[in-house]
């Protein structure tokens, strides 16, 4: 454990020199406020409709520090946590118009990297969403038969044991079901999209926390140094939304962590059955999940999802000995056969969990619309809302606006209750879900 860096392994993998803050008065079209994936691919895909309007995002770092750079990197057709309770409330067919919908986005990732030589380290390879218990094969099974239905055809193959293991050989699984999707170096696609937002002709001010957004017939957005102007302002900065008005009590930000370990070796790699390197998922909301990486390091994740006190996102919070405890104890238990891999990095980020569990976009009076509530699956679904929020920015009536995750008047946003009683309150829902899925 000493050995551990609490640095994010992803940002190692290419250099960054950030842009340039915004330090003077500016007036334009359309003001992002977030520069990750969200904004970015709002902002390209806003270009690409009107190559004419003025873009500008103020970002608080640089893209790919945030989320964006954190994430565990598995492109996966997810539409939140809790796909079951959307049908219940929507209905199976808006259910499966969304999810067809965030499933074309793996692909048209896959095409945009080759379409503008962004190397991301991309593997289309899927992954596996593995039971390690009665309980979760019985949720496979009913994932299973939604899907199918969702689908209008066979759905996936749920495996057995042994099928499972001759993919991925932890002693630990007992089946799972194959999903389409793939991995990818989550910073390298942050930064790649930049590149490419900024060629179309976007201005991205680095450096550039947005102190104040005030909402009017042409909204402003006021920094340390300078400020925006704009017709629209879009918000789109993930588990810090929270810090604006209208969504305090909207959304919780919730520490995720991942352990990262040295390239293995060629010895080390033969010891287990992995043969295609797709991901791996544990069937639960507070998943487990592993990968490997392009120079071939493990990445374990998952765990205990921790929410601190009063919406803490303080960086000293990637230095938790539990939780990497923890996940030490979870690895030795699905690869017992890796006993003398060595982890080196050790790191968190924030997510932002929302109370439906699912993505929320829409547009405030005042001309201000946001997109927040990815819930830890975002890379598939931003690329989707930033066309959502392309429509919405525009005025448009179209499929993208009509989806499941756009508010209107059968979608009012759920809210939290304010401290002390929302500590009190996602740490009962935490133990509450986990002792829900170990009975299902």
């Amino acid at each position: 454990m000493d050995d551990l860096k609490h640095e994010v392994y992803w940002h190692t993998t290419q250099e960054v020199e950030p842009g340039e803050p915004l330090t003077e008065s500016v007036d334009c079209d359309v003001c992002i406020v977030g520069g990750g994936y969200a904004g970015l691919w709002t902002a390209h895909f806003l270009k690409q409709a009107e190559p004419a309007l003025d873009i500008h995002v103020v970002e608080a770092e640089y893209s790919g520090y945030g989320a964006s750079g954190r994430a565990d990197g598995f492109v996966t057709p997810t539409i939140g946590k809790d796909i079951q309770a959307l049908v219940e409330r929507f209905g199976e067919q808006r259910t499966a118009d969304a999810s067809r919908e965030v499933g074309r986005s793996i692909l048209e990732i896959g095409r945009f990297l080759r379409r503008n030589k962004v190397d991301a380290d991309y593997e289309p390879n899927g992954y596996l969403l593995a039971a390690t218990s009665a309980a979760q094969m019985r949720r496979l099974e009913e994932d299973r038969a939604l899907a199918s239905r969702l689908s209008g055809g066979a759905g996936p193959v749920l495996m057995s044991a042994e099928e499972t293991r001759a993919r991925i050989g932890s002693p630990a699984l007992i089946g799972a079901l194959r999903t389409d999707g793939g991995l990818i170096n989550p910073f390298k696609l942050a930064r790649g999209l930049a590149r490419v937002v900024r060629e179309q002709g976007v201005v991205i001010h680095d450096r550039t926390p947005a102190l104040r957004v005030e909402p009017g017939v042409r909204p402003t957005v006021t920094t340390a140094k300078g400020r925006v102007v704009a017709d629209t302002v879009v918000l789109t900065t993930n588990a810090h939304q929270f810090r604006f008005a209208p969504f305090r009590n909207k959304l919780v930000p919730v520490w995720s962590y991942a352990m990262i370990s040295e390239p293995l070796t060629d010895e080390q790699l033969g010891r287990i059955e992995w043969p295609a390197r797709e991901g791996l998922v544990e069937a639960k909301t507070f998943l487990t999940c592993a990968r490997f990486t392009a120079d071939n390091r493990l990445m374990f994740a998952g765990g205990p999802a921790l929410y601190f006190y009063g919406r803490d996102t303080d960086q000293r919070r990637m230095s938790e000995p539990r939780v990497y405890r923890e996940l030490l104890r979870e690895f030795e238990r699905f690869f017992p056969m890796w006993k003398d891999v060595t982890f080196r990095y050790a790191y968190g980020g924030t997510v932002d969990i929302t109370r439906d569990f699912a993505p929320h976009f829409g547009r405030l009076p005042g001309n201000v619309a946001y997109g927040y509530g990815f819930c830890g699956n975002g890379i598939s679904a931003t690329h989707l809302g930033g066309k959502v929020l392309r429509d919405l920015v525009l005025g448009k009536d179209s499929d993208y606006s009509r989806l499941l995750y756009v508010d209107d008047e059968g979608r009012k946003q759920p809210s939290f209750p304010p401290e002390p009683l929302l500590t009190v309150g996602v740490r009962g829902m935490s133990r509450l879900m986990e002792f829900k899925e170990a009975r299902a």
